[in-house]
C-alpha cells in the first residue's frame, strides 16, 4: 500500500495535476487585488468574497494551501527525478551501447575502410569501445542526465521561491501625495510627490502612476516613478504598485464654520461623532458621477468630472437618512454641518524582501545548463560490425544520420584520391 502510494506522489500524471491547479492557483492571484484586507473582498466580491477570504485566495502566494501544493510539487519532481536517474547514470557508462533499432539506417558502404572511419571517429571526440564484431563509437554520455540537471534546477528555483515565501518580509500601506514611509530597518524613507491615472480614449484606465522620492539621512537620494509593470527597489526592499482609490476629507462643523472634527474616509468607511451620537458612513465616492434607472449612484470613470459622495447618518443604530453631495456641499443636522471635501486619489503600495533570490539564480544556472546538455549535447553512438555502420540517436536522428554520411563520403574520396 505503502509503495503504491510512494508511485503515484512520485509519478508523472500526479506531477502534471499539482502543475495545473498551482498554474489556477498562480492565474487566481494575477488577476485578484493582493494582500488587503478581508473587508475589501467582501465589500467588492458580495458573492464570492467569503469564499476569497476562506481559501486565501486573497493571499495566494503566501497562503497555506499555495504551501503545501508547492511543497508536494517539491516532492513530486524530486521523486521523479531519483526514479529516471539510475538508469541515465547507467548509460553514462562506457559499457553501454543502445541496441539497433527497426527505424535504425544501416550507412555500411564497401568502399570505406573501417579503420580510417575509426580515426576519423576519434577525431572527431567520439570514445571508441572494441568488441569481437568490431568497434562500437560514443559522444555526449553526459547529456544522459540532461532531464534531471533540468529537473534539479527546477526544483531549486521552487525550493528557493518556497523558502523565500516562508520567510520573505512583506506589507502593504497607503499614500496620498505628501506623505512620507520610514522603512527604519533598511535606512530610508519613500515619499509620494504624485499619484496619477492614465486613461484611454475611452475613458477606461491605461495606468495609474506614483512619482516618489527616496531619503536617506533626511537629504532626498533619487526620485522615480513606479507603475504597476514597473516596480522600483532599494536597498533590497521591492515595492509593487497594487492598487489605488479615493480619500476624502470629512468635516464636521458649527455654525460659525468652525471645525468639530475631522476625518479622512476611504469608500466604505464611517466616522463615529460623540457629541451628537452620529454615525457618518462613507457609501461611496463617485468621481464621475451618473444615476442607474433604479437610482443607484454609478461613476461613469475615474475622471474628476462630476464628483459626488453617497453618505448615509445614524443615530446610535437608528438609521437617519440618506445623501448624494458634491464636494463641500454641506448636510445639516442638528447644529452642526457635515461636509467632505478635497476627494484625492491614494495609491496601495506593497513591498517585500525576498531571501529566495540567490536560489533561483542558481537554480536558473543549473536549469539552463540541463536545457543545453539535452538539446545540444544529447549522446550519439555508432554502432560498427565487418559489414554494418549503424549510428544512434534519441534526438535529431536524420541531421546526425547525414553527418556520419559525409564522414564516409570524405573517407571515401580520399581512398579514391590515393588509388
Amino acid at each position: 500500500m505503502l509503495k503504491k502510494f510512494i508511485n503515484f506522489i512520485t509519478s508523472l500524471k500526479f506531477g502534471i495535476i499539482l502543475f495545473l491547479i498551482i498554474a489556477i492557483y498562480s492565474i487566481i492571484g494575477t488577476v485578484l487585488p493582493q494582500g488587503l484586507g478581508g473587508d475589501y473582498y467582501l465589500q467588492n466580491y458580495k458573492t464570492f468574497g467569503n469564499l476569497i477570504v476562506l481559501l486565501q485566495f486573497n493571499k495566494v502566494y503566501s497562503s497555506i494551501i499555495f504551501r503545501i501544493l508547492v511543497l508536494v510539487f517539491i516532492v513530486n519532481l524530486v521523486g521523479c527525478t531519483l526514479n529516471i536517474l539510475p538508469g541515465q547514470l547507467n548509460k553514462m557508462k562506457d559499457t553501454y551501447f543502445p541496441k539497433k533499432r527497426d527505424n535504425n539506417n544501416d550507412l555500411y558502404d564497401e568502399g570505406v575502410n573501417l579503420e580510417d572511419f575509426k580515426q576519423s571517429l576519434k577525431k572527431k571526440r567520439f570514445k571508441i569501445s572494441e568488441n569481437e564484431e568490431g568497434y562500437n563509437a560514443s559522444k555526449h554520455r553526459i547529456g544522459n542526465i540532461g532531464s534531471s540537471i533540468t529537473h534539479l534546477g527546477i526544483i531549486i528555483i521552487i525550493l528557493g521561491g518556497f523558502l523565500g515565501n516562508i520567510f520573505a518580509k512583506e506589507g502593504f500601506f497607503n499614500m496620498i501625495p505628501g506623505d512620507v514611509k520610514a522603512f527604519d530597518d533598511y535606512g530610508f524613507s519613500l515619499g509620494l510627490d504624485d499619484f496619477y491615472l492614465e486613461f484611454r480614449e475611452d475613458g477606461t484606465i491605461e495606468q495609474y502612476v506614483s512619482e516618489l522620492s527616496i531619503y536617506e539621512n533626511g537629504n532626498k537620494i533619487d526620485e522615480q516613478k513606479m507603475w504597476v509593470n514597473k516596480p522600483l527597489s532599494h536597498n533590497k526592499l521591492d515595492f509593487l504598485q497594487s492598487n489605488f482609490g479615493w480619500v476624502s476629507n470629512l468635516q464636521i462643523m458649527d455654525k460659525n464654520k468652525k471645525i468639530l472634527g475631522e476625518k479622512l474616509l476611504k469608500n466604505g468607511q464611517q466616522y463615529f461623532y460623540q457629541p451628537e451620537h452620529i454615525t457618518i458612513y462613507l457609501y461611496g465616492f463617485y468621481p464621475d458621477f451618473h444615476l442607474t434607472k433604479g437610482g443607484e449612484p454609478f461613476t461613469m470613470t475615474e475622471r474628476l468630472r462630476n464628483p459626488h459622495f453617497a453618505v448615509v447618518l445614524y443615530h446610535l443604530e437608528d438609521y437617519i437618512d440618506s445623501y448624494i453631495v458634491e464636494p463641500g456641499q454641506p448636510i445639516l443636522y442638528e447644529d452642526i454641518e457635515i461636509g467632505l471635501v478635497d476627494p484625492t486619489l491614494y495609491t496601495g503600495i506593497s513591498y517585500r524582501q525576498d531571501f529566495g533570490y540567490i536560489f533561483v539564480l542558481i537554480g536558473s544556472a543549473i536549469l539552463l545548463f540541463g536545457i543545453l546538455l539535452s538539446f545540444y549535447f544529447y549522446p550519439k553512438y555508432i554502432l560498427v560490425g565487418k559489414d554494418s555502420i549503424i549510428p544512434v540517436t534519441r534526438q535529431n536522428s536524420w541531421g546526425y544520420e547525414i553527418q556520419i554520411k559525409n564522414i564516409l563520403k570524405t573517407i571515401k574520396n580520399k581512398s579514391k584520391g590515393e588509388l
